[in-house]
């Protein structure tokens, strides 16, 4: 049976169910917009990290095909002496021929 005493406690609990049932609603919102905006800050930050990880790979690779030029442009020079070289010698010994009366 429903009393006075009785009705005043179960209005009293009745409101604390409805009030915990509305902040829990406003709560969980507010905790999903808390994630959503933490999760958008994520991939924001990993997009960001991906790019600088493409312009540092990007920019390596560009280094080092300078590299790999400057190094067939200097094997180039040497092939460049050494065939020099070779025809210097053969000079030489031409010279040394022709000034060696024995021959």
């Amino acid at each position: 049976m429903v009393n006075k005493d009785n009705a005043a406690v179960l209005l009293g609990m009745g409101a604390i169910i409805v009030t915990l049932g509305i902040g829990t609603c406003s709560t969980n919102a507010r905790i999903d917009d808390g994630f959503t905006s933490v999760n958008r800050r994520m991939d924001d930050g990993f997009d960001n990290l991906q790019r600088q990880i493409n312009d540092t790979n990007r920019r390596m690779d560009d280094g080092f095909d300078n590299v790999n030029r400057r190094i067939d442009d200097t094997n180039r020079r040497i092939d460049d002496v050494q065939e020099d070289v070779r025809e210097l010698r053969t000079m030489v010994f031409e010279l040394l021929k022709n000034l060696n009366p024995a021959n």
